[in-house]
């Protein structure tokens, strides 16, 4: 059965439904990708592995392919790991004793293609064909969308499909704030995975929530004509999800979002952990504080939170604790 893009959507969801509107709903993009080339085809490239993956996905040097080894990976012999210039994994290279090649690029790995409509065409000279498929919709702020939201709608039929509703499963953070999962459909056919990605990468006042799509080719025919249209295929999985492909915010506003959770996180894991003792190191030291900490205590490198983050990351983590500093300060006078 071929997946087909979607027509315009018949309901809304709920009372927070703005549908037309300017929103913090950011454009779909493709958050998981595995593509894979007939082996004839690869072998014809007489290209080195590492060679085939930059033609085809443009990553260029900032997606470094680890050896070759005999290690099986997702019913391929031999696989290679596929690691980007923040020491992050970016995906997995697998290759078949008939030379046939699977490239799969993870969320990570896919923040690094510049250009996925050069993606499809170059996957068409190769004869490929997509595995699976993630498309995402963010909405930064909760405005549109919550979990809850999904959930509701999953209890009222609007995820009915032939009669019957998909099989659905709540991950619930029992109020730790770490953040609550909804899972609606098949792992490996069709799969909505709603999350509250904010408080996920430790922000518990976030409303940041990621709307997941993971469509899977073991029943499904996925044509490359989605690496460059996803919301049409976002909205073709459920008639629900139409209405919030309108993409007023690109991937650069989501990756600020998520630096901005990652810096408050970071900030409360500083004032529980060392609050105390930096507070003890300044009141001992005075003046001379700052030179102690940065020569006695501070190291070079990254918090595992900001390792997959690249560009200027000091300077957007800079920004983001100042408006957060100043968002606290706007909050306590407000309770005066």
């Amino acid at each position: 059965m071929t997946f087909s893009p979607a027509s315009p959507a018949k309901r809304a969801m709920g009372p927070n439904s703005n549908t037309g509107q300017k929103s913090t709903l950011a454009a779909p993009i493709i958050d998981f990708c595995t593509a894979v080339i007939p082996g004839d085809k690869a072998k014809a490239a007489k290209m080195h592995l590492r060679e085939l993956l930059h033609l085809i996905f443009g990553t260029g040097e900032k997606v470094a392919m680890g050896p070759l080894q005999d290690r099986s990976w997702n019913f391929f012999p031999r696989s290679a790991t596929l690691v980007d210039e923040t020491g992050s994994i970016a995906g997995k290279v697998g290759v078949g004793e008939d030379g046939k090649v699977c490239f799969s690029l993870t969320g990570q790995g896919c923040a690094h293609v510049p250009n996925w409509a050069y993606v499809r065409a170059r996957l068409e000279e190769f004869g490929a064909h997509l595995t699976r498929l993630d498309i995402a919709v963010d909405d930064l702020t909760g405005e549109t969308f919550k979990v809850e939201d999904f959930k509701r709608a999953h209890t009222e039929g609007a995820f009915v499909s032939n009669g019957r509703p998909p099989q659905a499963r709540f991950v619930d953070d029992m109020g730790s704030g770490k953040g609550c999962t909804l899972y609606i459909g098949q792992k490996g056919h069709k799969e909505l995975c709603v999350y509250e990605k904010g408080k996920q990468l430790g922000d518990p006042e976030s409303d940041h929530t990621r709307c997941e799509l993971r469509l899977y080719a073991k029943r499904l025919e996925l044509p490359l004509d989605a690496l460059t249209s996803p919301g049409k295929y976002f909205g073709a999985a459920y008639p629900i999800l139409v209405q919030f492909v309108i993409g007023e915010c690109q991937r650069l506003s989501v990756k600020e979002r998520m630096v901005n959770a990652s810096a408050v996180a970071l900030k409360r894991f500083l004032r529980n952990q060392a609050g105390t003792g930096l507070h003890l190191i300044v009141d001992a030291l005075g003046d001379d504080a700052w030179e102690f900490i940065r020569e006695e205590i501070a190291r070079p490198g990254r918090p595992g939170r900001f390792k997959s983050y690249t560009g200027d990351l000091p300077q957007l983590v800079r920004t983001q604790l100042k408006e957060s500093t100043h968002h606290e300060d706007h909050d306590h006078l407000a309770a005066r």
